[in-house]
């Protein structure tokens, strides 16, 4: 398969990562900050706009171009931090099948990086089983009337605008689950929405919030894309960001083994590098073996998907295959440097916290492996 892809991407990418090395990181993390710097030099670039249309003021590039450069971006000492470079991107998507004013309104600010949009879709009861969301969204004066609960929201303290995914018609008068729920562009902040920050085990640059949503109300034209069908509209969005979170993934994992075999060349033990063990040398080239794997399974699914082709089941291939290549490269990386990968001074501790929460989020392991026995074994869905 070729893999076509814009170099021009790639080194804007380069010249932007270069700007900010592993300290910038390390002082981010360390005070639980926002990157603003690193948001608004990837928006001086143009890179949010990568695969939004230029008739509003994007590239128009590929999946492909998107995911190889999130990669680059995570390789250059960000690490998981290129999440905010695929969600600015990805969250464009969301609004594909929306008005025509809304697209003029949302999707130029987007490709600019002037708004940050959060989208609020888990709930605590319903988990992975998405589409049985409680919160309500109830015709009210010619807009709509919002109640419910969200959790795990990304960045409501930075965010402009979240997309809230509300129940629109009954389960029971939709005939699935899948269908009677819509999206919703509103504030992230007012008196009708209170927040509460979570603490979490990693990804240090950006807070998660729960929601508490009461008598919203929220005129006609927030309704994103189509009325009952948010998630027929969002799908595709989600399964394009599977692929670039394995991208994401791909590069963080490279990034921790580089670190680790930079190290291992240069840490002398017992008068020797610890490089030249094959008790450091064989776990760290089985990450770097892992990764490729899965870095090929990930160009290929995006590939796919620029083709036209279905490329569901080789998104779900490619993010469980990154998932475990990025845990281990990351798990073999601290293991490496000793005790010293204990301590945040070295940074690898930092990368194997942030690896660890793509086990359960966006999708479960589980769950993946449970699509990939549907689709490619013939076996009785289980969910």
């Amino acid at each position: 398969m070729d893999f076509k892809y814009d170099k021009s991407v790639v080194e804007k990418v380069r010249a932007v990562s270069s700007k900010f090395d592993e300290k910038y990181w390390r002082d981010v993390y360390g005070k639980h900050e926002f990157p603003h710097e690193y948001w608004d030099a990837i928006a001086d670039a143009g890179l949010f706009g990568l695969v939004i249309s230029q008739e509003y003021g994007g590239w128009g590039k590929s999946l492909l171009d998107l995911a190889i450069g999130t990669a680059e971006t995570a390789e250059r000492f960000s690490g998981i931090g290129s999440y905010l470079f695929l969600s600015g991107c990805l969250v464009s998507t969301i609004f594909s099948k929306s008005s025509k004013d809304q697209k003029k309104e949302i999707l130029p600010k987007l490709a600019k990086g002037e708004i940050k949009v959060s989208l609020a879709l888990s709930e605590e009861k319903s988990g992975f089983d998405a589409t049985s969301l409680e919160t309500k969204a109830e015709k009210f004066s010619g807009g709509y009337r919002i109640n419910g609960s969200k959790r795990f929201v990304n960045n409501v303290d930075n965010a402009d605008y979240l997309v809230v995914f509300a129940r629109t018609k009954p389960i029971e008068q939709s005939g699935k689950k899948s269908t009677g729920v819509s999206m919703f562009l509103v504030p992230p902040k007012g008196a009708n929405i209170k927040s509460k920050k979570l603490d979490k085990l990693g990804m240090d640059f950006v807070n998660n919030f729960d929601l508490e949503i009461r008598d919203l109300y929220v005129k006609g034209d927030a309704l994103v894309a189509e009325l009952d069908n948010a998630w027929y509209n969002a799908v595709e969005s989600f399964n394009m960001d599977r692929v670039v979170t394995a991208a994401s993934l791909v590069g963080t994992g490279k990034l921790a083994l580089n670190t680790a075999s930079e190290y291992a060349r240069d840490r002398v033990v017992f008068g020797k590098p610890i490089g030249s063990n094959q008790g450091i040398q064989f776990p760290l080239a089985e990450a770097a073996a892992q990764l490729i794997t899965a870095e090929m399974m990930m160009l290929k699914a995006a590939t796919m998907f620029g083709q036209g082709q279905n490329f569901i089941q080789a998104a779900n291939l490619a993010l469980y295959e990154s998932i475990n290549a990025a845990s281990y490269a990351t798990e073999r990386a601290l293991q490496t440097f000793g005790g010293h990968g204990y301590y945040k001074d070295y940074d690898v501790e930092r990368y194997w916290r942030d690896v660890r929460v793509h086990k359960v989020h966006p999708i479960s392991e589980e769950l993946l492996l449970a699509s990939i026995a549907e689709r490619s074994l013939g076996l009785p869905k289980s969910y």
